[in-house]
């Protein structure tokens, strides 16, 4: 396996790599695997991704699933409707926008994330106080997920339809229309929840 450096405009037919480095105007036709991946240009992928550590800096659009131990988003990262993304750690200080499912041991979030739903054991979601300037780009700073489920989950800034886990932290500025929660809750008063369900401890 060798690397792959794109600096200006360029095309990928796809294929095993140890490194690819994307600085310019990229676009792939087909599946890429990995050692690492750096996404510091434009990246358009129309192929699956599996790799060890996926960085973007830059804007990166997928249309197929992500496979990765970590990822870390600086940058704006779009995926098509059915694309899923499974991680080990995923790190976003930038924006991850999909319309499918994101799979994470590891969630740490201070950008923005949109997502149908969020799977995993430790789930951080901070999107009122975003710290990259990329995310001024956007009309809006909360987070929209539909379903978040997880062991430990804590939300700043978020809109959700449902959050499932067992110790629950609601900070503020969320809208939360149904919690299930089996350990301990905690609400921030400037943070609105319709209906709360669980055997739970409720913390003030």
């Amino acid at each position: 396996m060798g690397d792959f450096i794109m600096e200006g405009i360029g095309k990928i037919s796809g294929g095993e790599f140890e490194s690819v480095k994307i600085e310019g105007v990229g676009n792939c036709s087909n599946n890429i695997k990995a050692v690492s991946i750096n996404i510091e240009g434009v990246f358009n992928c129309s192929g699956e991704i599996d790799t060890g550590s996926l960085y973007c800096e830059g804007v990166a659009n997928f249309k197929a699933n992500i496979r990765a131990k970590k990822i870390n988003v600086e940058g704006v990262f779009n995926l098509s409707k059915f694309a899923k993304i499974e991680a080990s750690e995923i790190i976003c200080e930038g924006v991850i926008k999909t319309g499918g499912e994101i799979s994470t041991d590891i969630l740490d979030a201070e950008g923005c994330i949109e997502a149908d739903e969020i799977v995993g054991d430790k789930i951080k979601i901070c999107s009122h106080k975003p710290k990259h300037k990329i995310i001024y780009w956007f009309n809006h700073f909360r987070s929209k997920v539909r379903v978040i489920e997880a062991t430990s989950i804590e939300l700043y800034g978020v809109k959700a339809h449902t959050v499932n886990g067992k110790d629950i932290i609601i900070g503020s500025n969320c809208m939360i229309e149904n919690i299930d929660c089996s350990g301990t809750l905690y609400i921030d008063e400037s943070s609105s929840v319709r209906n709360i369900t669980g055997e739970y401890t409720r913390k003030y």
